[in-house]
Order: structure tokens, then C-alpha cells, then sequence
């Protein structure tokens, strides 16, 4: 079937698919004409709903469009048997409006002309047979013959059957002799000449007959109704709006396409100096990110965004907003620091179909570490059992303890003396040391509670995977004759210029939690500064 759009006023127009589930969020609240239903060749069902003049985001802008076209004419072709969609025609300019728009439906069935012959010719063979056996039927009836009064005895001649025991004719077989008359009920017409030795004709049984002939002509009959009322078998649209709309976890390259955009979208905005970065990023990953742009111009340094040599996806919904989804990254060996090769976790949110993604959490993992997702025929990979995410938010408590006095709790995840957690107890056990000069240095942690983290896990193959995130704060105290001085990185986060002896700075820990069986390990590979102030 082809959509067709023309606008005689010239005004450039937009069509578009796209899956139910983006469409709906998108257009809610927007004022549009719905056309739900189709009957060829000339009916449609449709409805207008209220609403504001034109969507939030750029209708062209929109990264989940399936195909797009723009023109003063537009037409979209799709098959009829295709997964649901929704069609969607709107000016490409969102100032403007459909005044004068005409939409028009066409659909190409092949071989109508020919079905339409057969059909005619089966209906007159139809016809004729029935009027055949019909007729027939009529003719073939055997009406009973009327029974006829024989004359009073003895007016006529009369003859009676042979004698049984005999082979000739006695006197009684003779009709000349008087007083023995035949019997007077026997009618005259059943008996024929040279028919003695024959048995007598009897009358058929035609009720069997009659009825099996009245059903044959019944049948037919009926037959001939359905075959000029029945449809012709011509393959008929679909409501546009079927439901349940059917979306993939991520369609087929949409991966790798979104880690693409989004590394190139980083890679700009670090070179404008963090230019746009909530268009791309939301907390709390923003935050890091902020405080790394300002440390690396403090110490005129460059950032840039990690290349992936492969990338793959998964989330249990995104067949409603909001959605979420993992996404994992292989980086190149060239983007990361070290010999060993990682793998970027990061957690991605959608609000509604007029917003971007935004990633909120990333946090590296060895490659030959990373867990096997397990997907079902849609692409969905089913969300991580209930005790994990109680086990991630128990970590998440573990991981805060450790932090304050490097002691790993019996029970609690692996990992915690390794990596970003060995490197933030080594920066405070310097702090500490008695060559620093410090007074004191003291260090409160808390889990980051603004993201449910523990609503946002998968499964995997031998048990599942999460993110979460710690936050804490250190209160560094220097003697009052000392000057306070702590480095470029305190120094570029600096949200104050008071003079003091006391500073505090604030830091962010992300991890990445795994459950493998029974066992769970923390992995984080480092640990970020975010800001810092003079009391």
C-alpha cells in the first residue's frame, strides 16, 4: 500500500514510521488527526485530538525514525503483511501547519482481473449445474397412477392366476366357465399381455431419491450464494495502530550507532570546554565529567573520548518510556591507559521519545571479564532476579565502609583491595602520612541515592550485572601557620576563594557489581574528584 501527501500550498512536508511505542510519546500532548481505520476503497476512520501546535524536539532531529522523507509531495510504499508501524505526516518545519494537505491511499493487489474471471466463470458452472440437476429432478418424479373401479362381477371377463400345482390350464382357468368370477378388487390395468410368468411391476420407493436430489439442488444452491458473496481473497490493511507494538531491545546496529554518536558528541563537547554536555550525559556521570574538564585545562591537558572496537546492548523494556539500557563498549587499547584491554559499562535513561539519551553511569571492566548476556527473540534480556538487588544495595553499604576505614567486611563483594578502591585508600593513607603536614584528615562516605541503581540490573548467563555509586567527602585540617596547598586537581575544583585552614573535597566512586554464581565482585578501576572548598 502507498501513503501519499501533497500540499497545494507548497509547504514542505515530513513522513515518517517509526514503532508505536516512540510515536505515541513523542506526539502526546500534540494536536493531530489520527486515522485508525481503513476500508477500501474509499471509507476511513479518524479522529482529532487537541493539543499543542507542534511537538518539544525537531521532528526531523528524532534518532528512532525507521525511514524519513521531506518534500512538497510525499509517499511512503510498505507492505501489507510488514511489522505494525505508525505513519507519521507533519510540516518539516515546525512553524508551519498542514493547511492543504490532501493524503491519499493506494493498494496494488496483482491478479484481480484474472480471480475476478475465475470467479465469474465458477458462478455461472455453478448455476448451471444446479438448474441441471433440478430440472432433472422434476422430470425424474413418478407420480402414483389413480386406482381405477373394475366393472360389477360378472359384466366382464375375469382371469385368476394359474394353478401352482399344475403345469396346464383346469376349468377354472378357463373364462368361459360360469359361476367362478374373478376377484372383483384386482384393477383390470395390472394385468398385461404375455406377462403371466413375470413378476408383477411394483411402484418404486422415491423418498430416498427425492430427498437426496433435493439436497443436491440445495447444496448447489447454496453454494452459489456464498461464491457471489464471499470476498474476494485480496489482502486487506491492517489498523495503523495495531497494539501491542513491537520493538527490539535496541534494534540491529542501534548499538553500535548510539555508542558512535555519543563518543563523537563527547569528543566535541571536551573540546568546547563542556559545551552541551547535558544533552548527552545526566547525573551522575555529569558531574565527573564537569570536574575532569576543569582539572584537565587547569593542568592543559586534553580529554577524548574512548574509541570501541565493539559494542553490545540489552534492557529488559523498550516497549514503553521510560526506558533504560547497558550499554558495553570494548575500547580500543590506544583510549585507555595500561596493557590490559577494557570494556565500558555504561547505564543509558530515556525519558520520552522528544529527548535524547543520556548516559548516567560509566565505569570500566577488564574485557575477559565481561559477562554473557542471555536475549530472547526480541532482543530483551530479562531484568536481574530480586536478591541481586537487594545484594547491590548491601554492597553499595560495603563499598561506603571500606572507603572510611579500608576494612572489607566478611561476606561482603570481592574486589574492594583492588583497583579504584586500593587507589582512594592509598590517596588518604598520603594524606595521612606525617611528612603531609596535615593535622587531620577525616572521610565520611554514602551511597549516591538520587538513581535507583538497584532498579536498573540484567541477567546474564551465571548470574547478573549493576552499577552503582558512593559518594564521600574528605575534611582535610592544616596547622594555622602552614599554607594549604593540595595540588592541581583540588586547586581546578575549587568552588570558593575564602582563606582558611580547613578544605573539603568531595569524591565520586562508580563500580560495576557482578554476581557470578553465589559470588560477588565490585570492579572499579578509579575514583574521581568533584569539587572542593576552603572553610
Amino acid at each position: 500500500m502507498t501513503v501519499t501527501a501533497k500540499n497545494s500550498k507548497g509547504t514542505e512536508l515530513f513522513v515518517g514510521t517509526a514503532s508505536g511505542v516512540d510515536a505515541d510519546s513523542y506526539l502526546d500532548g500534540v494536536a493531530q488527526e489520527q486515522i485508525s481505520d481503513v476500508s477500501f476503497p474509499n471509507s476511513a476512520s479518524h479522529r482529532f485530538t487537541p493539543g499543542d501546535a507542534k511537538p518539544e524536539a525537531d521532528i526531523a532531529d528524532r534518532d528512532w525514525w525507521i525511514s524519513t522523507d521531506t518534500g512538497k509531495t510525499v509517499a511512503k510504499t510498505f507492505d501489507l503483511d510488514a511489522e505494525p508501524q505508525v505513519l507519521v505526516i507533519a510540516p518539516a518545519n515546525s512553524d508551519d501547519s498542514l493547511d492543504g494537505t490532501t493524503v491519499s491511499l493506494q493498494m496494488r493487489v496483482k491478479g484481480v482481473f484474472a480471480l475476478s474471471l475465475l470467479g465469474i466463470a465458477g458462478t455461472i458452472i455453478l448455476a448451471g449445474f444446479s438448474v441441471f440437476f433440478f430440472m432433472r429432478w422434476w422430470a425424474s418424479r413418478i407420480r402414483p397412477p389413480k386406482k381405477d373401479v373394475g366393472p360389477p362381477s360378472g359384466s366382464g371377463p375375469d382371469r385368476s392366476g394359474s394353478d401352482s400345482g399344475r403345469g396346464g390350464r383346469g376349468p377354472a382357468d378357463d373364462p368361459t366357465v360360469k359361476g367362478e368370477p374373478g376377484p372383483a378388487t384386482q384393477p383390470i390395468s395390472t394385468v398385461q399381455p404375455d406377462t403371466a410368468g413375470q413378476a408383477p411391476p411394483r411402484r418404486r420407493d422415491l423418498r430416498n431419491r427425492r430427498s437426496f436430489r433435493a439436497a443436491t439442488a440445495s447444496v448447489l444452491g447454496i453454494g452459489l450464494v456464498l461464491s457471489g458473496c464471499a470476498s474476494m481473497p485480496i489482502a486487506k490493511p491492517s489498523s495503523p495502530d495495531t497494539t501491542p507494538y513491537e520493538r527490539t531491545a535496541v534494534r540491529p546496529g542501534e548499538a553500535g550507532k548510539f555508542m558512535t554518536n555519543y563518543t563523537e558528541s563527547l569528543d566535541k563537547t571536551l573540546g568546547d570546554k563542556g559545551s552541551d554536555l547535558d544533552k548527552i550525559q545526566a547525573a551522575p556521570l555529569i558531574d565527573h565529567t564537569r570536574a575532569q574538564i576543569q582539572i584537565a585545562d587547569k593542568a592543559k591537558q586534553k580529554l577524548r573520548a574512548p574509541n570501541f572496537t565493539e559494542v553490545i546492548a540489552g534492557s529488559p523494556n523498550f516497549t514503553e518510556y521510560p526506558m533504560w539500557f547497558y550499554a558495553f563498549g570494548t575500547a580500543d587499547k590506544k583510549s585507555t591507559d595500561g596493557d590490559e584491554q577494557l570494556t565500558q559499562v555504561m547505564l543509558v535513561t530515556r525519558e520520552s521519545a522528544s529527548t535524547d539519551p543520556l548516559v548516567r553511569s560509566a565505569s570500566y571492566i577488564p574485557t575477559d571479564r565481561m559477562p554473557t548476556l542471555m536475549a530472547d527473540d526480541s532482543g530483551a534480556v530479562e531484568k536481574g532476579p530480586e536478591d541481586f538487588s537487594e545484594d547491590l544495595t548491601t554492597a553499595s553499604g560495603d563499598v561506603s565502609s571500606f572507603l572510611v576505614d579500608g576494612k572489607a567486611k566478611s561476606g561482603g563483594p570481592k574486589g574492594l583491595k583492588d583497583g579504584g578502591f586500593k587507589g582512594f585508600r592509598d590517596y588518604l593513607g598520603d594524606l595521612r602520612d606525617k611528612d603531609s603536614g596535615f593535622d587531620k584528615v577525616d572521610v565520611d562516605c554514602k551511597s549516591y541515592e538520587d538513581l535507583k541503581f538497584e532498579d536498573m540490573t540484567l541477567s546474564t548467563e551465571n548470574g547478573a550485572i549493576g552499577m552503582g555509586e558512593v559518594r564521600c567527602t574528605l575534611t582535610i585540617k592544616a596547622p594555622s601557620d602552614y599554607a594549604l596547598d593540595l595540588g592541581d586537581t583540588v586547586e581546578a575544583v575549587k568552588t570558593n576563594d575564602k582563606e582558611g585552614d580547613t578544605i573539603k573535597v568531595d569524591t565520586a566512586h562508580p563500580y560495576v557489581l557482578m554476581k557470578t554464581g553465589d559470588e560477588l565482585t565490585a570492579i572499579a578501576t578509579d575514583w574521581n574528584v568533584l569539587s572542593s572548598k576552603v572553610e
